[in-house]
C-alpha cells in the first residue's frame, strides 16, 4: 500500500503490524500533517466481532483527550477497508527501548508515571485498556510517554462483546484475574503497568514462563524475583511500589492510577534529592562461576541515606520511619577474634554456580560459609554426591572424598574443619580433605543442623529424641556421647520440634539461638547456656548472629525466603532496635565473622514441587498432578486416582487433593489453623487430618469431595498427629505428643453415625512412639519408637497392644503397609526399605531390603514422605519441578562481603 492513497491520506511507510491490524505512516493532504493509519487486519474484515472491537478502539480513544494518550482524529471505511486515523508519534516504542537494556531509574519512574496519568484519564471515563505492555507505550526524544492501542479496551457502560471467561491481552502482562477469565477493572491495568515498570528497571519480565500455560501459572501462583536482587541501587520504595502493583489480590493493589502516579512522582523526587533507601544487590550474572577478580565493588559514597524501611503488617507492606539503631560492642573469644567492619571497606558482591559438568544435584540446604569468610561448603546428591568446598578465591569447587551422603554441613570456629551428618552419624573432616572422623552416633537419622561452640569445646545439634521430633543435643567436639540439652518444653513450647541452633559469639557466655516449631509457626529463642536465661524473640526462622555488626539475621515467618536484620543485645537477649529488610528471596543464609553473608538466590526458582511415580528401583516413571509450592505428606486414595497432600499454596497450611486422572488440584480445608497429615478412609469417601490451632489440636474428618462440614473426632490441648484409619472404618489410630507424658499412641472407635468414642491408650511408655499405621486386616500397628536409643520400626498386635516385633535393623521411620499386608516399607536415612511380612500365626518378618535412595525421603521426622500403590510396585513421592529449558542457569550462591555497609548510615538518622 506504500505510495497509494486512501481518502485524503497518502501512505508513506509501514510502521508495524499486530494481531488486529496494520499501522502505516501517512500524509493528511487536507490538513498537511503526518498521521498514523491503523487498518483492520485483512483476515478479520469478515469477522463482525473483531470489526466491532476494532471500531470500539476508536470510540474509546476518541473520548479521551490527554497528553499521555494517543489522539484519534477520525474513523473511516473506504473500498471495504476500515481504518482509524491517529496522531503520528515521533520516537520509539518502549519495547524497543528495553531491548537495548534496562532504563535508568529516573526514566523508568518518569515513563511509568506518565502512563499512570494517561490511564487515570481513561479510567475516569470508564475505559480500561486491558493490554498495557511496552509495545503499546511510545516514548519520544523529549521523554514524553504516550499510551497507545485501546483495541482491547472495554467501556464499562457498553454491552459485553466478550465473555468474562475469555482471557484478553498479552499473556506476559495479564493480571491474575485476566489469566483466570474473571472480570477486569482499572486495577488490572495497574497490574500490567507494574509488569512494565519491573521490565524497565531490570530488563526482564517479572514472569518468565516459556509457554502460555506456564506463564499463566506463574502469574496466578508465583511471586516475581525481587528487583533488589536483580539490580544494584534499587530503592526500597521502588520495590514496595512495584510489589503493590503486582499484588495477586487486586484489593491489595493501588486502587486508582492517581495513587500510583503520586508515589512514582514522589520517589522520582527522592532519587534526585538523595532521600531514597537503597538496597544494593548484585545484578544477575550468567550461568558460569564469577571469580573474585570479577567481583563488583560498590563505592560506599554512592549510598543514599534511607528514608524508610519495609514492615510486614497483615500481609501488606507499609513504610515506617526507621528509628535509630544501636551499635553493640563485641569481644574476642579464645579461638576467634572478631574485628568490626571498617566503614572504608567496600561492599563487594559476587556469585557462583557449580560447573555445568558436575554430575550431581546441589542440595543447598547444606550451604555454609566458613567463619573466616574464605570458604563455602555445600552438599550434592547423585554420581558425584557428597560434600564440596568452594574456596572464594578460586573458580572451581573441590570435592571432599569419602563424604557420600553428607548433609547440612557446619564449620569449626577456626574454619579448619567441617562437620556434617551422614546416615545416623555426625562426622567431621578437614577443609583440605582426607579421612573423616566420627563425632558421635546421632540419636536419630533425622538431623536438623548443628553449630560448633565459639570456644571450640562442644557441638550442639538438633535431632529427634526423647519426646520431641527435634531436641537440641550437646556432644564434646572431640567426640563422645551426646546428651539432650534443650527440648521445646524447656522453653514453654508444646511444639515437638526444636531446630537450627546457632551460637551468638559475644565473647563471654555461651549463648544459643534456635527455632521452635514448624512451617507457618516458628518462634525464635535465645538461651544463655551458662546462666540459664531464656528469651522468646518472636516469629521467624534460621536466626544467625552477625558478631561484626551486632545484628540478628533471620528469615521472615510470613515469607520464609525474605531475610531481615535487627540489632540484638547478647547481654540482655533482647532486640535493641527495629528490624529492616536485608534481602528478598534469600534461602539458606550463612554468615562469617567478618560480615560476609552467603545465601542461595531464590529469585530464579519458583520453589514448586510436583508429584512423581517411582518404581521399586527408584526410577522416575511419571510426573503427575500439578506443581504446587511446599507440598508434602502425600497420601494415595484407595483407588489410586487421587492424592491428598499438605501445602502452603494458600498462605496457610491446608489439605489439597490432586486428581491424577484429570490432572487437577482442589483445596479441601479452609480453617485458619494448620491442617495437615491426611489419611483416607477405606472407601476413599472421607479424609481424616490434623488441625493445629493456637489452643491445641484436633483430629477431624471431611468428605473427600469437599461437601459438608468437617466432623471433629477428638480435641486436645496437646499435639495430635499422624492419624491412620482402619480398613473397616471402625478405628482411627493416632499419635499424641504431651510435654509431660511424652509421645504416645491412642485410638478412637468410630461409630456408624460417624461419632467417635473417648480416646483409648494403645501404647504409652517413657520413650517416644510415633506415626502409627494400621495393617490392612486391622490386626497390627506398625510404628516408630526410640526405645533402643534411636528410632526403629516395630509391630504390635491391635487392639490389645501386648508384645512387639522389631522390623528395622539400622534405624527406621515412616512405616507404610502394602495393600495386602504382606510387605512393610520404611525410611532409613534417605533410603526406602522393604520387609516381607506374614501374619498367619503371629508375625513373621523377612530381612530388610533396600529398594532405592532419594533425598526427598529424608524430609520430615515422622509424617510420611511417600505412599505406595495397591500392587506395591510404584511409590508416589514429591520431587522438585525440573526446568524444561536445557539452557536454564542453575541456582546461584550469592556472596556479599561487608553486608552491613549499605545499611550503616541508618544508625545515624
Amino acid at each position: 500500500m506504500i505510495g497509494s492513497s486512501i481518502s485524503h491520506y497518502k501512505i508513506v511507510a509501514k510502521l508495524g503490524e499486530g494481531g488486529m491490524g496494520v499501522v502505516y505512516k501517512a500524509e493528511d493532504t487536507k490538513l498537511e500533517r503526518t498521521v498514523a493509519l491503523k487498518f483492520l487486519a485483512q483476515h478479520l474484515l469478515n469477522d463482525e466481532e473483531a470489526k466491532e472491537r476494532f471500531l470500539r478502539e476508536a470510540k474509546a480513544a476518541a473520548a479521551l483527550d490527554h497528553p499521555n494518550i494517543c489522539t484519534v482524529h477520525e474513523i473511516d471505511e473506504v473500498d471495504g477497508k476500515t481504518f482509524i486515523v491517529m496522531a503520528f508519534l515521533e520516537g520509539e516504542s518502549l519495547e524497543e527501548r528495553i531491548t537495548q537494556g534496562p532504563l535508568s531509574l529516573k526514566d523508568s519512574l518518569d515513563i511509568a508515571r506518565q502512563a499512570a496519568d494517561g490511564l487515570e484519564a481513561a479510567h475516569e471515563k470508564g475505559i480500561f485498556h486491558r493490554d498495557i505492555k511496552p509495545a503499546n507505550i511510545m516514548v519520544d526524544a523529549k521523554g514524553r510517554a504516550t499510551v497507545m492501542d485501546f483495541g482491547l479496551a472495554r467501556l464499562t457502560e457498553a454491552s459485553r462483546l466478550t465473555k468474562f471467561d475469555t482471557a484478553m491481552g498479552t499473556v506476559a502482562y495479564m493480571s491474575p484475574e485476566q489469566a483466570q477469565g474473571m472480570e477486569v477493572d482499572s486495577r488490572s491495568d495497574l497490574w500490567s503497568l507494574g509488569c512494565v515498570l519491573y521490565e524497565m528497571v531490570c530488563g526482564q519480565r517479572p514472569f518468565q514462563g516459556q509457554y502460555d500455560q506456564a506463564l499463566l501459572y506463574e502469574i496466578v501462583h508465583q511471586e516475581p524475583a525481587a528487583l533488589t536482587g536483580l539490580r544494584t541501587g534499587v530503592p526500597v520504595e521502588l520495590e514496595l511500589l512495584t510489589s503493590k502493583c503486582l499484588a495477586k489480590d487486586r484489593d491489595d493493589r493501588y486502587q486508582h492510577a492517581s495513587e500510583a502516579s503520586v508515589d512514582l512522582r514522589t520517589l522520582g523526587e527522592k532519587l534526585k534529592s538523595g532521600r531514597s533507601t537503597i538496597l544494593r544487590t548484585a545484578p544477575m550474572t550468567g550461568a558460569v562461576p564469577v571469580p573474585m577478580t570479577a567481583a563488583q565493588t560498590v563505592n560506599p559514597a554512592e549510598a543514599l541515606p534511607p528514608g524508610a524501611v519495609i514492615v510486614q503488617q497483615k500481609g501488606q507492606r507499609i513504610l515506617q520511619g526507621l528509628a535509630a539503631l544501636f551499635a553493640l560492642a563485641f569481644l574476642s573469644v579464645t579461638t576467634i577474634h572478631f574485628t568490626e567492619v571498617a566503614p572504608d571497606q567496600p561492599l563487594r558482591r559476587f556469585s557462583f554456580v557449580p560447573p555445568p559438568d558436575l554430575n550431581a544435584t546441589p542440595i543447598y540446604a547444606g550451604l555454609a560459609i566458613s567463619p573466616n569468610g574464605g570458604h563455602l561448603a555445600f552438599t550434592t546428591v547423585g554420581a558425584d554426591g557428597g560434600l564440596w568446598v568452594q574456596d572464594l578465591d578460586q573458580n572451581e569447587p573441590r570435592y571432599l572424598a569419602g563424604t557420600d551422603g553428607a548433609r547440612l554441613p557446619f564449620w569449626s570456629p577456626d574454619s579448619e574443619y567441617i562437620v556434617f551428618a551422614a546416615g545416623s552419624e555426625l562426622r567431621k573432616i578437614s577443609v583440605q580433605g582426607g579421612a573423616s572422623g566420627l563425632v558421635c552416633s546421632l540419636p536419630s537419622t533425622q538431623f536438623y543442623h548443628g553449630a560448633w561452640s565459639p570456644d571450640g569445646e562442644s557441638i550442639v545439634f538438633a535431632s529427634a529424641g526423647g519426646s520431641a521430633t527435634g531436641s537440641l543435643f550437646e556432644v564434646p567436639a572431640q567426640g563422645g556421647t551426646p546428651e539432650e540439652l534443650i527440648v521445646p518444653a524447656d522453653v514453654g513450647e508444646t511444639s515437638p520440634s526444636a531446630s537450627r541452633p546457632a551460637f551468638v559469639s559475644s565473647g563471654r557466655d555461651r549463648i544459643l539461638v534456635f527455632t521452635v516449631g514448624g512451617a507457618g509457626a516458628s518462634t525464635m529463642y535465645a538461651k544463655n547456656l551458662d546462666t540459664g536465661q531464656t528469651a522468646a524473640l518472636g516469629l521467624g526462622d534460621r536466626p544467625i548472629y552477625s558478631a561484626a555488626t551486632g545484628h540478628l539475621i533471620y528469615q521472615s515467618e510470613r515469607n520464609a525466603y525474605d531475610l531481615w536484620a535487627r540489632p540484638f543485645s547478647p547481654e540482655t537477649l533482647e532486640f535493641t532496635g527495629p528490624a529492616f529488610p536485608l534481602r528478598q528471596n534469600a534461602r539458606q543464609p550463612s554468615l562469617a565473622h567478618d560480615g560476609t553473608l552467603a545465601f542461595l538466590d531464590g529469585s530464579g526458582s519458583t520453589g514448586a514441587v510436583t508429584l512423581v511415580w517411582r518404581d521399586r528401583a527408584g526410577t522416575l516413571l511419571e510426573v503427575v498432578g500439578q506443581p504446587q509450592p511446599t507440598m508434602f505428606q502425600p497420601a494415595l486414595s484407595p483407588d489410586g486416582q487421587r492424592v491428598a497432600v499438605t501445602s502452603m499454596e494458600s498462605g496457610d497450611i491446608d489439605i489439597w487433593v490432586h486428581d491424577l486422572v484429570r490432572s487437577t488440584k482442589t483445596r479441601l480445608t479452609f480453617d485458619p489453623g494448620s491442617e495437615g497429615i491426611p489419611t483416607w478412609s477405606a472407601y476413599g469417601d472421607e479424609i481424616a487430618y490434623r488441625l493445629q490451632g493456637a489452643d491445641g489440636s484436633s483430629l477431624r474428618s471431611t468428605a473427600a469431595d469437599g461437601t459438608g462440614e468437617p466432623a471433629v473426632l477428638v480435641e486436645s490441648p496437646t499435639l495430635l498427629r499422624n492419624p491412620s484409619w482402619s480398613r473397616d472404618g471402625r478405628y482411627l489410630v493416632y499419635e499424641e505428643v504431651n510435654p509431660e507424658t511424652g509421645r504416645d499412641i491412642r485410638y478412637l472407635q468410630i461409630e456408624t453415625d460417624g461419632s467417635a468414642s473417648e480416646p483409648v491408650t494403645f501404647l504409652a511408655s517413657p520413650t517416644a512412639e510415633r506415626a502409627p499405621k494400621l495393617s490392612p486386616d486391622g490386626r497390627f500397628v506398625a510404628y516408630a519408637s526410640n526405645e533402643s536409643g534411636r528410632p526403629e520400626i516395630y509391630v504390635r498386635p491391635f487392639p490389645e497392644g501386648t508384645g512387639r516385633r522389631q522390623v528395622s535393623v539400622n534405624g527406621g521411620v515412616k512405616a507404610r503397609w502394602s495393600s495386602d499386608g504382606t510387605e512393610l516399607y520404611y525410611v532409613q536415612g534417605s533410603a526406602l526399605m522393604a520387609v516381607s511380612v506374614s501374619t498367619g500365626q503371629g508375625v513373621t518378618l523377612g530381612q530388610p531390603q533396600q529398594l532405592f535412595e532419594s533425598p526427598e525421603l529424608a524430609f520430615g521426622a515422622s509424617a510420611t514422605s511417600y505412599d505406595v500403590s495397591a500392587d506395591g510396585q510404584r511409590f508416589i513421592m514429591v520431587a522438585p519441578v525440573e526446568d524444561d529449558d536445557e539452557d536454564a542457569a542453575p541456582p546461584k550462591i550469592r556472596v556479599v562481603q561487608n553486608w552491613y555497609e549499605e545499611f550503616r548510615d541508618r544508625e545515624h538518622e
